[in-house]
């Protein structure tokens, strides 16, 4: 323990005095208060400079008082005045006017303050980039005087941030924290009473070591944030989850499930908001490549996102009180600070994990930019703003209180049964004080009608081990599922029959905390078999029981397997344990048929260097490497092994190492190999870009007589690509040639565009062709066409002669389609209507197509498109939406709006206005993308106002650009199952 002194104190007070003389007040009326978009929530002013400046955090104790992070060096400009070092300010509302009027000094002296969160015994938990302490007052006089450190970080690294930040605690007394990517830097951590969980962030790359009580040490390589756990006094360190950038903060729900905000994903938006598992990989390795980077499980073994979120998630809390309205209750709340807003999130069910429907609630202009989120006692919540669009310090500072314009009456209940939950559980603690009175409350709680009663019983009573068998069984039997997890997480396996819970709860989240639980050999059918699942979170549970169950050389003996989900889960698994490598594993690996334990094989080999592999690697690239994913694997892992890394730097993201090892030019190599597979140079013609030297029109007309479908396909497009007279020649004779295949034909008119005048008369040529593929698709590719009269006269005449091109063809006269459809309301009616046949080769011609619905301007499938919106990432040939969503999604876009994609309105003093969605910004520039997919820029200086928009850039009406069976045909092609292929013939 240290105390701190009179001394101490005393320089605390005139160090803070001559800051706050040096800094220009600020009147509260002049400070512009963000906007609530729910009329029955308010946000008002609860404290600002010059008696708060540069929040990075704040948390709230059971007696209603703020604790602040001030920061004083993050970016610390050269002629700051303010203090040496951070301070955490206390604030407190002693007349209840909703101000703050007692604000002091509780804690000055560290530097790169992160984070701060108030423990129900008492104690402040703070986390600075490197090290994480706790602090009490023991005599109630606002002011720290023990200060006990708790974990530290050895690391070379000196970014300000992306090291440790958020805090949680369950019910357990463990912490929890987070840590970011350390700068890409190698990392360790050193470091026993309930648990405290916290964040990581990945130390811009650097490696780092964390360090605990008892000299755990805990390493943290590659620039790899993570989430850890350690007892209240620092004790028993250990890492929960990993793959994380900057995951600032996270939290618990009632059923002990943690969330995480995780920001920052470099050149890969969206941020994220992800469910955490134990064990969970989520795919974040700054110092790598980017094809062994997953945002939204990418890779295999990676888990997807939540949902994603606005730019920089710095604070985020499920609310668990009763003074925001009853419908808030349960839902996550996610402080954006590059997008200055409160968003709230919805979570359902969604398999062995959850799905989220958003909308934003707080609103602020540029210079809002909250900075953590916590709830006080009466159930209002407080924002913290670092009031400045500045990254470095600026001498301005806010906090905001938000509560219910009209906060219901209620009766005062410190009892089990309290809305509140920290109310709650503060009784259930006090009923263990009772002894058998107490335990016997607990137990009849369990059958209490409320869900979260119930929840916070059970935490109680097997915190204390005095649950008997019949309860646990009745808990194990609960309707509500959420808490059927909790029991599964939490009872002794002495009350639990894992495997058969595993098998038989109707829950799939329920049966993958069970299997994560699992350590029986016994259970190796059931394993494998969940090892197959097309759920990731359900993958990830029984690799987790096989991690349980077998040792590494038990797991190895597994890789003969005959089903590639096990071989797959024991290769991700001995990468993961960085046990030696099998040399005769890794090459059974290599030459597995399955893509996916390839691709792990690839990844283990460059991430660890393992140079005898070279020579295999390049031999096999002419004709193991089929898809866009292990292409990029190889060349990726083959420049690992060249020493490109040695040329990486904190600031290189994305594909900076194609040039730097010279990629593209041995991906062209392959090009003139008589060996490369036809697929392999599919994927190569898609790797290169269309105006490369080894792309020569002469390659691609030899590449145009494979027998190959796919390679003729890709080099079609290749060719629409080169826009010369002598390929518009040769795409007009393969679309004319009768003997090719019709959708080879298609993807060649494709090439014709109709704003050319030499092109029309070919294309109406086309459009009269006897086979519907290639007459529907220059139908399409004359959309927007300007027509002589006695051009639309044979039209007129096609449309009359065949039905079933009438649509397509007023769509060339008028632009519009008049096809009776339902309303974008009536989604089973939809649904009903695109019922059919369908051809997914069409549907992917109108997904590419630039006379389409424009999908591939912001959407990225397959290696093609752009990555503006979110990626349609397929699992086992789909992407993850259902055919009634799908449908939802392209007729009523607004709806349910991605967060990570939530439009913004720009207003510029002008006038001018601009919509889209956030691209990028500095301390001169806001940028966004518009609905073309363009980039449009706006000086800051210029905007008046920043507004969310709850108008989805995907605009209206793109269902009535096409036609019903255009329809079909582009859900064929997205969920390849839903239709079947028509005819070519």
């Amino acid at each position: 323990m240290t105390g701190f002194t009179n001394r101490k104190m005393l320089f605390s007070c005139i160090s803070g005095l001559m800051f706050v003389l040096a800094t220009s007040f600020l009147q509260a009326e002049e400070i512009k208060t963000p906007r609530s978009l729910d009329d029955r929530v308010k946000i008002e002013l609860f404290a600002s400079e010059p008696d708060i400046v540069t929040v990075t955090g704040l948390t709230v104790d059971q007696h209603n008082r703020v604790y602040v992070v001030e920061s004083h060096t993050h970016f610390r400009p050269e002629n700051y005045q303010g203090p040496k070092t951070d301070r955490i300010r206390f604030l407190q509302d002693t007349t209840g006017d909703g101000h703050a009027d007692r604000i002091q000094t509780f804690y000055e002296g560290s530097t790169e303050t992160m984070n701060i969160a108030a423990h129900p015994e008492g104690w402040i938990y703070v986390a600075t980039r490197s090290s994480i302490f706790r602090l009490r007052d023991q005599d109630d006089d606002g002011t720290a005087d023990i200060r006990q450190n708790l974990v530290q970080l050895e690391t070379t690294a000196t970014y300000p941030h992306n090291g440790f930040s958020g805090f949680a605690f369950d019910f357990f007394n463990n912490v929890y924290f987070t840590m970011g990517e350390n700068e890409g830097a190698d990392a360790e951590l050193v470091g026993d009473f309930g648990n405290v969980y916290f964040t990581l962030g990945q130390n811009y790359g650097d490696d780092a070591l964390l360090v605990g009580k008892g000299n755990v040490r805990i390493p943290a390589l590659r620039g790899e944030g993570g989430i850890f756990r350690c007892r209240l006094d620092g004790s028993k360190l250990e890492r929960i989850a990993t793959g994380f950038w900057n995951p600032f903060h996270l939290c618990f729900d009632v059923n002990g499930r943690m969330f995480v905000g995780d920001n920052d994903p470099g050149n890969r938006p969206p941020c994220r908001l992800l469910t955490i598992v134990r064990g969970g990989d989520y795919g974040y390795r700054r110092r790598t490549l980017e094809p062994f980077i997953a945002v939204n499980a990418e890779t295999p073994g990676t888990l997807p996102m939540t949902s994603s979120t606005g730019e920089s998630p710095t604070g985020l809390i499920i609310y668990e009180s009763d003074q925001l309205p009853a419908d808030y209750r349960g839902d996550l709340l996610v402080a954006s600070w590059g997008e200055h807003r409160i968003d709230r999130y919805h979570l359902t069910p969604d398999g062995a994990a959850f799905k989220a429907t958003t909308q934003p609630v707080i609103a602020g202009e540029e210079h809002f930019r909250p900075a953590g989120i916590a709830a006080g006692p009466d159930g209002s919540l407080y924002v913290g703003d670092w009031a400045d669009r500045s990254y470095p310090l600026h001498g301005k500072g806010r906090v905001w209180r938000i509560s219910a314009v009209k906060p219901g009456e209620k009766q005062k209940d410190n009892t089990i049964t309290s809305s509140d939950w920290q109310t709650r559980n503060a009784a259930a603690r006090h009923l263990l004080t009772q002894g058998e009175v107490g335990i016997t409350a607990l137990k009849a709680a369990l059958k209490n009608e409320d869900p979260r009663v119930r929840a916070v019983a059970l935490n109680t009573l097997v915190s204390v081990d005095k649950l008997s068998t019949e309860q646990a069984t009745s808990i194990l039997q609960d309707k509500q599922s959420g808490l059927r997890e909790q029991a599964v997480t939490i009872l002794p396996e002495k009350l639990i029959e894992l495997t058969k819970i595993a098998q038989e709860d109707p829950s799939p989240a329920v049966q993958a905390a069970a299997l994560r639980r699992i350590s029986d050999k016994s259970a190796l059918p059931l394993i494998f078999q969940r090892l197959a699942s097309p759920d990731k979170f359900m993958q990830q549970a029984a690799r987790q029981a096989l991690r349980n169950t077998l040792s590494d050389a038990e797991l190895a003996e597994n890789f003969s397997h005959a089903d590639p989900a096990v071989r797959l889960g024991v290769i991700l698994l001995l990468k993961a344990s960085h046990a030696k490598p099998s040399t005769s594993i890794l090459h059974l690996a290599l030459n597995d048929e399955n893509p996916q334990v390839r691709f792990a094989a690839v990844e283990w080999i460059g991430r660890d260097e393992l140079h005898e592999f070279r020579e295999t690697l390049i031999a096999d690239l002419a004709s193991k490497a089929p898809t866009p994913e292990l292409l990029k694997a190889y060349l990726a892992a083959i420049a690992q092994l060249d020493g490109v890394m040695k040329d990486w730097t904190r600031g290189k993201t994305g594909d900076w190492w194609v040039s730097k090892s010279q990629a593209r030019q041995q991906a062209a190599q392959l090009l003139e190999l008589p060996e490369t597979s036809p697929a392999v140079l599919q994927q190569i013609l898609l790797f290169l870009p269309a105006n490369d030297p080894a792309l020569s029109e002469a390659k691609l007309t030899e590449f145009l007589k494979s027998e190959d479908p796919g390679l003729q396909t890709e080099t079609v497009r290749t060719l629409r690509e080169l826009k010369s007279d002598s390929v518009r020649e040769k795409l007009l004779q393969l679309a004319n040639d009768e003997a090719t295949d019709a959708n080879l034909r298609a993807e060649a008119l494709i090439g014709l565009d109709s704003s050319f005048a030499k092109n029309i008369e070919p294309l109406l040529k086309l459009a009269q062709n006897k086979n519907p593929i290639v007459s529907n698709e220059a139908l399409r590719t004359l959309s927007g066409a300007t027509l002589t009269g006695v051009q639309r006269t044979r039209l007129q005449q096609l449309a009359v002669a065949d039905a079933d091109k009438a649509a397509a063809v007023e769509r060339i006269f008028t632009r519009q389609l008049n096809e009776k459809r339902p309303t974008r309301d009536q989604l089973a009616a939809w649904m009903q209507t695109l019922a059919g046949p369908a051809d997914s080769q069409a549907g992917q011609r109108l997904f590419f197509h630039p006379k389409g619905p424009g999908c591939f301007r912001c959407h990225q499938i397959d290696g093609r498109g752009q990555q503006v919106g979110p990626g349609l990432i397929r699992s086992n040939g789909r992407i993850a939406l259902n055919r009634e969503q799908l449908v939802e999604a392209i007729i009523n876009p607004s709806k349910d709006i991605d967060p990570g994609f939530l439009p913004l309105t720009i207003v510029t003093i002008d006038g001018k206005s601009a919509s889209g969605i956030y691209h990028k910004h500095n301390n001169k520039e806001r940028s966004i993308y518009n609905s073309k997919g363009n980039v449009i820029s706006f000086k800051i200086s210029e905007i008046e106002e920043m507004v969310p928009s709850k108008t989805s850039i995907m605009p209206n009406g793109l269902a009535d650009q096409m036609t019903l069976q255009e329809f079909r045909d582009l859900i064929a092609y997205l969920l390849p199952e839903a239709g079947s292929n028509r005819s070519s013939d």
